[in-house]
C-alpha cells in the first residue's frame, strides 16, 4: 500500500474515532510545571520531545533505586483513580465495561514487571570477565488505542521508565481527554515523589500529523506502536527499531475430549469480557462436530443470544462490516444489546454475547470483529479443526486456544498455530495478566507485538543488551591470566 493510501486510511479512522466518541471533562487536579501546558503536556512535538529528552538524560544517570521510586510513586498515586479512569473511559470512547477496565487496570498498574527483570549475566573464566547489562535507549515514542488507552499508558511507562527511558505518547483522539489526563497525573506523582519532570510527554491535540513527526524526529531512539495494522507499518517503514502490536483473529478451538463444562464457562466469560475489545479475545469458536452442539447450548445458557434465522445472521454481517471488510467503529466494544437493537433482532433477557453457527467462509468468522459477536464452526475431526483456525487466523501469529484433554492435540495445535500467545484451557484474557475470579495470570502485556516478533512485552524489550569484555579479570577462582 502507498504510504499516501496508509496516511488516508489513518485519517478515516481517527475522523470517524472523532465523530463517533463523546467526550468527558477532565475533573482530575495537577500541579502546574513551567513547561509546556503543564505536567508533561505540549503544543508541539519538537518542545514535548526536547523536555523528555532533557529528563531521561537525567534518568539514566540515577541509580536503579530511583527508577524503582517512580514505579512505586505510579502504583501509589493510581490506586485511588482506578474506578474513576474505569468510568471516564467508557464514557469518552463508548466502548467496553466498567467491570472489565477495572480489571484490566489493576493489572497493568500492579503486574507490569519493572527494574526486577534488569539483572545483568555475567561469565567469567581463564579469558576474563563478559558482562552483560541492560540499558536504555533513550526516548522511545509510543502510540496507543483507543481500546486500551489508560491501561497502554501504565504498562508501558512502567516497563520503558524502569529500563531508564523516558516516554513520548500519541494519544489516540478517540481516547485524548483520558489519555491526557493520565499523562498529568503520571507526571504529577512522579514529580512529588522524585522532583523529575516531563517523564512521560503527550500533546494537548493528537493527530495523525504529530504522530508522524514524532517517528521522524531525530531525537527518538525507538518506537513501541499499539495499534492497527497501518500505523504499525508506519512505524516499521521509519528507519528506526520498533517494536510493533499488530491485528489478529483469535480462534478457539475445542476437540471431542475437552471438558465441555469448563470450555463454555472459559469461552463465554473471555469473549464478553470488555465486549470483546481485547485483541487477544476469542473471536471464533472451531470445534468438532461431536460435541458442538452441547457446547453451544451451554454458552447460551450462561448469557449468549442465538442467531438461528440466515437472513438476521446475514443482516448482522452486513451491519456491522464495512465495505473495506472492516468492523464498523459504529459497533466496536459496543454492548450486545446495543448491536441486536440497532440491527431490529429481538432478544430476550440481557445477553452478553451474540453466537450463530455458520460455516469457516462466513465474514463474521474471518473478520477481527472486536466486537461481542462469536461465531462458532464446525468440523468433522480435530485435523479439520487445526485447519481450519489456520485459515481464519489469517496467518496474523497473534492468539490462538484451544480446550483438550488430550496432549498431542494440544502440542500440535500450539505448534503449527505458531502465535505470539497460545493459551490451553483457559480463557484467552489470561494471555494479558487479567485472571479468571481476580487472579492475575502472568505479567501484564497490553503490547503484543507479533509483527517484530518480541510477542508479550517486558521491562528487556525496551533496553539495549550491551556486553562489557574485561580479558584480565574478573575471576575468584583463579588469579593468574
Amino acid at each position: 500500500m502507498a504510504d499516501q493510501n496508509i496516511e488516508a486510511e489513518i485519517r478515516r479512522i481517527l475522523q470517524e474515532e472523532l465523530s463517533g466518541n463523546a467526550s468527558s471533562s477532565d475533573t482530575g487536579t495537577t500541579t502546574s510545571q513551567p513547561d509546556g501546558l503543564g505536567n508533561g503536556i505540549f503544543t508541539n512535538v519538537n518542545d514535548a520531545i526536547a523536555a523528555a529528552k532533557q529528563a531521561q538524560e537525567i534518568l539514566e544517570d540515577k541509580p536503579l533505586a530511583f527508577r524503582k521510586k517512580i514505579v512505586q510513586a505510579i502504583k501509589d498515586g493510581f490506586g485511588p483513580y482506578i474506578e474513576y479512569m474505569a468510568k471516564q473511559t467508557r464514557e469518552e470512547t463508548g466502548m467496553g465495561t466498567v467491570e472489565a477496565k477495572i480489571a484490566k487496570l489493576k493489572n497493568a498498574l500492579y503486574n507490569t514487571p519493572g527494574v526486577e527483570l534488569l539483572e545483568p549475566e555475567v561469565e567469567t573464566g581463564d579469558g576474563g570477565m563478559v558482562m552483560y547489562e541492560y540499558t536504555p535507549f533513550g526516548v522511545i515514542g509510543a502510540v496507543g488505542p483507543s481500546t486500551n488507552p489508560c491501561e497502554t499508558v501504565l504498562n508501558n511507562s512502567i516497563m520503558m521508565m524502569s529500563a531508564g527511558n523516558t516516554v513520548f505518547f500519541g494519544a489516540h483522539p478517540g481516547a485524548k481527554n483520558i489519555t491526557r489526563w493520565t499523562v498529568e497525573k503520571l507526571n504529577e506523582f512522579v514529580y512529588k515523589a522524585t522532583g523529575l519532570k516531563n517523564v512521560l510527554v503527550s500533546l494537548d491535540t493528537p493527530s495523525i500529523e504529530s504522530v508522524q513527526e514524532m517517528m521522524k524526529h531525530p531525537d527518538i531512539a525507538m518506537l513501541a506502536v499499539t495499534g492497527g495494522p497501518a500505523v504499525v507499518h508506519q512505524a516499521l517503514t521509519s528507519g528506526k527499531k520498533a517494536v510493533g502490536a499488530g491485528a489478529g483473529n483469535p480462534p478457539a478451538m475445542v476437540d471431542a475430549t475437552a471438558d465441555i463444562d469448563l470450555a463454555a464457562h472459559n469461552l463465554y466469560t473471555s469473549a464478553k469480557f470488555d465486549n470483546e475489545i481485547l485483541c487477544t479475545s476469542e473471536k471464533e469458536i472451531i470445534a468438532e462436530n461431536s460435541i458442538k452442539d452441547e457446547l453451544l447450548k451451554k454458552i447460551v445458557a450462561k448469557g449468549a443470544c442465538l442467531l438461528t434465522d440466515p437472513k438476521d445472521i446475514k443482516h448482522l454481517a452486513d451491519m456491522t462490516i464495512q465495505d473495506n471488510g472492516a468492523p464498523d467503529r459504529k459497533y466496536v466494544g459496543k454492548d450486545a444489546t446495543f448491536i441486536l437493537e440497532a440491527a431490529g433482532i429481538s432478544y430476550t433477557g440481557d445477553p452478553k454475547l451474540i453466537m450463530m453457527d455458520v460455516d469457516k467462509d462466513n465474514p463474521l468468522v474471518k473478520t477481527e470483529m472486536l466486537m461481542p459477536i462469536l461465531p462458532i464452526v464446525g468440523c468433522p475431526d480435530f485435523d479439520s479443526v487445526l485447519a481450519t483456525a489456520i485459515e481464519v487466523e489469517g496467518g496474523n501469529h497473534h492468539t490462538a486456544s484451544i480446550h483438550s484433554n488430550n496432549i498431542e492435540h494440544i502440542n500440535k495445535a500450539a505448534h503449527r498455530m505458531n502465535t505470539s500467545i497460545f493459551v490451553a484451557n483457559g480463557p484467552t484474557f489470561a494471555a494479558t495478566g487479567v485472571g479468571d475470579n481476580g487472579y492475575y495470570s502472568g505479567a501484564a502485556a497490553l503490547t503484543i507485538a507479533t509483527p517484530t516478533g518480541e510477542g508479550t512485552t517486558t521491562t528487556k524489550t525496551f533496553t539495549r543488551r550491551r556486553r562489557f569484555n574485561c580479558p584480565q579479570g574478573f575471576s575468584l577462582r583463579s588469579w593468574e591470566v
